[in-house]
């Protein structure tokens, strides 16, 4: 929907400037924006999914699997790894600039409206997104949650089907301190008489949880792998034969958080995750059981202490290189903060560099002088810094390599 506003200012240094807005849980801004912009959110039917750890990676597949059914499949999903268009993917693809663009200037012209409505910059990509994918007339809608699940703007869409993936501690000063306290922030995403589907999870205070609120609407997945990806993957076949699809062959790609095809560094195993808590490090550190080196970079969080404990009994690293990852939300945990805590943890053989792309350099020189693998993990961000510079130095497609599907 267009609407009449300033047309000298760039919407991508207005966005820009929505970073300064920080996060505001709650529905009020974006419920008047939806209706500003004629509900484009209502226009098509959506899989709505919250979790701790593993929604992106499921949304992913669903994407895939919804494709290879020949349906015009919207994903949105935060944040992104190198540009903005990566949160509003149609088929698997970045939606081209110029129709973002188009889109975000219409929201940003809605929001000066008065009453002015000073949106996030999560609000604003949310809401050209249900623009975007509104005017391809996608027939269903993949939305992975930003934080939570009762109070995030992607509360808002029709939702046929809701899932929650993992719930474990992150963001706690957020959505409380007790996993029953996250639950129930995350188990906001049900609607009355439409299916919850969720990972089942070891604790009973959790689970009471959702049986509580979501009562017959909910769907145990239980897994019979303790591999994360592969979790995803069946649990999204699940929802996928509830829904009527064909359960079909099919190939995704989530960068940082599967694996990949990219020739990160030439002739060496490398593996490369955006885990950045305790549940996703743990899960993440026993794909990894031979000698290796590792780049860490990490954004700044309330429990980094805690976080990096899990490196502890961590053996098979032979050097590490901490960094700080640009261009997050938050700003990078400085090298010099990560390194003291490393070393009380048992780590001897560490260097720090600030530069991402320097390190990763590094990082590489030690894997061919130390005959090892590489690991690379940490912010979303890390991965983002590393991914755009080896489209660069490989002369990659940015958009091919961030096409999922």
């Amino acid at each position: 929907m267009d609407q009449q506003g300033d047309d000298t200012l760039s919407p991508k240094i207005w966005l820009s400037n929505r970073i300064s807005k920080g996060v505001k849980l709650g529905l009020e801004n974006c419920t008047e924006m939806l209706i500003r912009l004629g509900n484009p959110e209502k226009k098509f039917p959506s899989i709505h999914v919250a979790g701790t750890n593993g929604k992106g990676s499921l949304c992913a597949n669903l994407s895939a699997l919804a494709a290879e059914n020949k349906l015009i499949v919207g994903f949105f999903s935060s944040p992104h790894l190198i540009f903005v268009e990566e949160r509003a993917r149609i088929n698997g693809r970045p939606v081209d600039s110029k129709i973002f663009d188009k889109h975000l200037r219409s929201v940003m012209n809605a929001s000066q409206i008065e009453p002015v409505i000073e949106t996030t910059y999560f609000e604003t990509t949310f809401l050209t997104t249900m623009l975007v994918f509104a005017d391809a007339e996608i027939d269903i809608g993949i939305m992975e949650t930003g934080l939570g699940g009762r109070l995030d703007a992607t509360r808002l869409v029709d939702a046929s089907v809701c899932a929650i993936t993992t719930i474990s501690h992150d963001h706690s000063e957020i959505l409380g301190d007790t996993l029953v306290e996250i639950a129930s922030e995350k188990a906001g995403i049900y609607r009355p008489n439409i299916p919850l589907f969720s990972l089942y999870h070891q604790d009973i205070e959790v689970r009471n949880v959702f049986k509580k609120i979501a009562g017959n609407d909910l769907k145990w997945f239980k897994p019979m792998s303790n591999n994360g990806w592969e979790i995803s993957k069946n649990f999204a076949k699940m929802i996928a034969s509830y829904l009527g699809w064909k359960i079909l062959d099919y190939q995704v790609i989530w960068p940082g958080r599967s694996i990949d095809s990219i020739k990160w560094i030439e002739n060496k195993k490398c593996i490369v995750s955006a885990a950045h808590n305790i549940e996703s490090i743990e899960n993440d550190l026993q794909l990894i059981d031979e000698k290796h080196v590792m780049l860490l970079g990490m954004t700044k969080k309330s429990n980094l202490e805690d976080t990096l404990k899990e490196f502890k009994n961590y053996s098979n690293c032979c050097y590490s290189i901490i960094t700080e990852p640009t261009g997050g939300r938050n700003p990078p945990v400085p090298s010099e903060e990560i390194i003291p805590k490393l070393k009380i943890i048992g780590f001897d053989k560490l260097e720090c560099i600030n530069n991402t792309i320097d390190a990763f350099k590094k990082i590489e020189l030690k894997s061919k002088q130390l005959d090892s693998s590489v690991l690379i993990i940490g912010s979303i961000y890390l991965i983002g810094d590393i991914m755009n510079y080896i489209a660069k130095r490989d002369n990659l497609n940015l958009y091919d390599l961030l096409t999922i599907h």
